[in-house]
C-alpha cells in the first residue's frame, strides 16, 4: 500500500475503497482521457461496486499488487467507475461487453482509447493465467504489445464497434403490440417454473419482483389460478429461504442454488423496494398475516441499516465482513448450542435447518462449510400456514431476538452510503403504497422524510434541479431518465396516499422534464447535455430492477389517469410500443413496461374521495380502498372544506357512479378494474 492515489478525493464509498492502491488511479473525467491522449496510451477502466464480491477479490488479488500495478501505472491511464455513480456509463460499456463476449457481469474491464473507443472487454480476471483463463498481468503486457505493434488494427476495431453502437442505438423497435404479449409471458413462466422450490429456471434465482407483479394482474385478469399459485409460491419460497435474512431482516441479492438456501449476501435497496411491492399485491390478494408481516419486517430492515441520519435511504450492504462473504449473516452450530437452550437449538434444527456440520457449501468447489445460513426447508408443496407457523411463532421471535442482539457485536459489513434518486425513488415510492394499504402511517412517515431529503440533497432549490448522485454534502452527476422516473413515480404514490397536491405538482414537473429532456423516438437514458459518454443509450429491458423506461411509463400512465390528461397517457402509449418489435421474441424481457400495457388497455378506475383528507370517513375510504388488489385504480383527491359531506366516488371511462357518504355503501362501491 502507497500513498492516497486521486480517487482520495471522491465521494463514492467503492472509489475510496482503491484510493491506497498502487495503481495511479483516476475517476471518470476529461482529463484522465485528455492524460492519456498526451501520453499516447490506452486506457485501463474498471468497473464495478462497493458490495460487489468479485470487485473485492480482483481487487486484492491484482490492483493491490505492485508489479500489476507497475505494469499498469507505466502503459496505461487507469480509470475506475462506480456503477451505481455512472450507470450510463456502466451500460454503455457492458453493451460493448456483452456483444464481444457473449456474457457480462462485474468486475468489468475494458480498453479504451483517448476517445473512450472500446477495443476490449472482459469481466473478472485472475492475476495469473490459471484453467484456461488468460491472467491479467499477461493480457495487460499483450493489449500493451497490440497497441504498439498493431496500433491501426485496434484504431479500425474501436471505430467499427462505436459504429456498431451507434446504428443500434438509432434503431428502432416501434410498432404495434403483440395481441398475445401476456400470453406469451404466461407461457414462458409455466415452462420455467420450478414446481419443485418455487421461483423460475433452476439457479441462480433472482428475486425478480417485476415478473410477479405481471404475474398477478395477468393470474387475475384471466383468472388462472395456477400462474397465481406460482407467484404466491414463489414468494413464500423467498421468504423461508437463505436469500431472506430471518434474523436481520430485508432480501440478499440472489440466490446461487435451486433450493434458495445460499444466496450472495449483498443487500441492495432496490431489491427492498421492488420485494416489498410484490409482497404488498400479494396480501392484497391473499390477506395473508405473513406477507403483510414480511413488508413490515423489509420495512424495519431499511429504516434500521439503510436510512441516512437524515432521512435519505443508502444504497447496499455489503457480502464481506472481515474478508469473509457471508461471515455476519451466518452461524455454526456450537455458537447457538452457546447461546440457546438445548430445545431451542432443537427446534431450530427441525424448523431452520441448522445441523452440526453446518448447511454451507462453498459456491464454487462446492465444498461443505461448517456455518449454517438460516432458512426453513420447504418445498412449492408446504403449505403456507406451517410457513407462517413457524416465522411468527412466539419460540423464533424469542430466539430471533437474542440472535439481534449477538450481531449487534459483529464486525458489521459495509454500507454504501451513497443516496441515489432512482433507487430512493423506488423505495419511497414502495413504501408509501404499503403505507396506504396496511394503514401504516410510520411507513408514510419514512417515505415522507426520505422525500424530502431527498429533494433537498438532489434536488437543488425549489427541486428543479436535480442530480443522480449525493454523498456527504457534494452533489454529482446531472439526472437520467431513471433518476426522474423513479422520483416521479414516488411523488405520485406519495400524492395518492396522503392527498397532498405538492407531490401531485412534483411528479408533473418530473414528468415534463423527461418529455423535454430524454424524449425522441424513444427515451433515452440520459440527457442531450450529458457529452462525456459516446453514445446516448435507450434502455427497455428490466434488469434487477425496472429500467428507466418502464418507470417513465409508469409514471405517465399514473399522470394521465389522475389528471385526465391525454398528453400523458399518448407518452406512456408511446414508451410502451417504442418496444413493440422486440417483445414479438422476448416479451419476458419487459414485464415492467407490460404492467403499464394492462393498465392502458384495460383502462383505469378513478377513485374521487371529495373532501378534507384527515375526515374520519375519508381516512376510513382511503383505508379499505389501500387494501384492494385494485392496480390499475388511482386515488384522486378533491380538498375541501366547504361543509358538505365527504363523499366517494367511482369514475370510469367518462362515466361516473353515484357518490357515497357511508361506510356500508363505501364496502358494496364497485371498483372492478380488470
Amino acid at each position: 500500500m502507497g500513498r492516497s492515489n486521486r480517487l482520495a478525493a471522491e465521494q463514492s464509498p467503492y472509489l475510496q475503497q482503491h484510493a491506497n492502491q498502487p495503481v495511479d488511479w483516476w475517476p471518470w473525467c476529461d482529463d484522465a482521457f485528455a492524460e492519456a491522449e498526451r501520453r499516447g496510451c490506452p486506457v485501463l477502466i474498471s468497473i464495478g461496486y462497493a458490495t460487489c464480491h468479485w470487485c473485492h477479490v480482483m481487487a486484492h488479488e491484482s490492483f493491490d499488487d505492485p508489479a500489476i500495478a507497475e505494469l499498469l501505472n507505466q502503459h496505461y491511464v487507469c480509470i475506475k467507475v462506480d456503477r451505481e455513480e455512472r450507470p450510463d456509463v456502466d451500460a454503455f460499456y457492458m453493451d460493448v461487453c456483452q456483444a464481444m463476449t457473449g456474457h457480462g457481469g462485474w468486475p468489468l474491464t475494458v480498453m479504451s482509447d483517448a476517445q473512450r473507443r472500446p477495443f476490449f472487454t472482459g469481466t473478472y480476471f485472475p492475476p495469473e493465467s490459471r484453467s484456461g483463463r488468460i491472467g491479467f498481468g499477461e493480457l495487460l503486457t499483450r493489449v500493451h504489445h497490440a497497441w504498439v505493434h498493431d496500433r491501426q488494427q485496434i484504431d479500425a476495431s474501436a471505430a467499427q464497434i462505436i459504429q456498431t453502437l451507434q446504428q443500434g442505438a438509432e434503431e428502432s423497435y416501434r410498432g404495434a403490440m403483440p395481441e398475445s404479449v401476456f400470453a406469451a409471458v404466461a407461457e414462458h413462466h409455466r415452462a420455467t417454473f420450478d414446481a419443485t422450490y418455487g421461483g423460475f429456471r433452476t439457479k441462480p434465482k433472482f428475486p425478480s419482483p417485476h415478473h410477479l407483479l405481471l404475474l398477478f394482474r395477468i393470474g387475475v385478469r384471466n383468472n388462472d389460478t395456477e400462474l397465481l399459485r406460482m407467484a404466491t409460491s414463489t414468494l413464500d419460497a423467498m421468504r423461508a429461504g437463505g436469500i431472506y435474512d430471518h434474523v436481520g431482516g430485508g432480501i440478499h441479492r440472489y440466490s446461487t442454488d435451486q433450493q434458495w438456501l445460499l444466496p450472495h449476501f449483498e443487500k441492495m435497496l432496490y431489491d427492498q423496494a421492488m420485494t416489498m411491492l410484490a409482497y404488498v399485491e400479494a396480501w392484497q390478494l391473499t390477506g395473508r398475516e405473513l406477507y403483510r408481516t414480511t413488508v413490515l419486517d423489509i420495512a424495519d430492515y431499511v429504516e434500521r441499516n439503510l436510512t441516512s441520519p437524515t432521512g435519505a435511504f443508502l444504497c447496499a450492504q455489503d457480502a464481506d465482513s472481515e474478508g469473509v462473504e457471508g461471515k455476519y449473516y451466518v452461524w455454526s452450530y456450537e455458537e447457538l448450542r452457546t447461546l440457546l437452550s438445548e430445545e431451542d437449538v432443537q427446534w431450530m434444527a427441525e424448523h431452520f435447518g441448522v445441523c452440526p456440520d453446518g448447511n454451507m457449501h462453498d459456491e464454487a468447489t462446492g465444498s461443505p462449510l461448517p456455518a449454517n445460513i438460516l432458512h426453513i426447508p420447504c418445498t412449492v408443496e408446504t403449505e403456507a400456514g406451517e410457513l407462517a407457523r413457524t416465522i411468527l411463532d412466539e419460540r423464533w421471535q424469542r430466539i430471533r431476538h437474542t440472535l439481534e442482539d449477538v450481531r449487534r457485536r459483529r464486525i458489521p459489513p459495509l454500507t454504501d452510503d451513497k443516496v441515489l434518486t432512482d433507487w430512493n425513488g423506488l423505495m419511497i415510492g414502495a413504501l408509501a403504497r404499503a403505507g396506504r394499504t396496511f394503514s401504516a402511517q410510520r411507513l408514510v412517515d419514512l417515505a415522507e422524510r426520505a422525500f424530502a431529503d431527498v429533494q433537498r440533497c438532489c434536488g437543488g432549490e425549489g427541486g428543479r434541479s436535480w442530480v443522480h448522485r449525493y454523498r456527504n454534502g457534494h452533489r454529482a452527476v446531472p439526472a437520467m431518465l431513471d433518476d426522474h422516473a423513479a422520483i416521479g413515480w414516488a411523488s405520485v404514490e406519495l400524492y395518492h396516499t396522503t392527498g397532498q397536491a405538492s407531490y401531485l405538482h412534483d411528479a408533473t414537473w418530473h414528468a415534463d422534464e423527461i418529455l423535454r429532456e430524454f424524449a425522441g423516438e424513444t427515451l433515452v437514458m440520459t440527457s442531450a447535455r450529458n457529452t462525456d459518454v459516446p453514445v446516448r443509450r435507450k434502455e427497455g429491458f428490466d434488469s434487477a430492477y425496472p429500467c428507466g423506461n418502464s418507470m417513465a411509463a409508469w409514471l405517465l400512465a399514473d399522470l394521465g389517469a389522475t389528471l385526465n390528461d391525454q398528453r400523458y397517457t399518448d407518452a406512456a402509449h408511446a414508451a410502451v410500443t417504442s418496444y413493440a418489435a422486440m417483445m414479438e421474441r422476448m416479451a419476458p424481457g419487459f414485464c415492467m413496461l407490460l404492467c403499464v400495457w394492462d393498465r392502458l388497455m384495460c383502462g383505469t378506475t378513478e377513485i374521487r374521495l371529495c373532501g378534507a383528507p384527515n375526515d374520519p370517513f375519508l381516512i376510513e375510504a382511503g383505508r379499505y380502498l389501500g387494501g384492494l388488489f385494485a392496480p390499475n385504480a388511482v386515488l384522486v383527491w378533491q380538498n375541501s372544506a366547504d361543509g358538505n359531506l365527504p363523499q366517494v366516488q367511482v369514475c370510469r371511462n367518462g362515466v361516473c357512479q353515484l357518490p357515497v357518504s357511508t361506510i356500508e355503501e363505501l364496502y358494496h362501491l364497485d371498483v372492478t378494474i380488470l
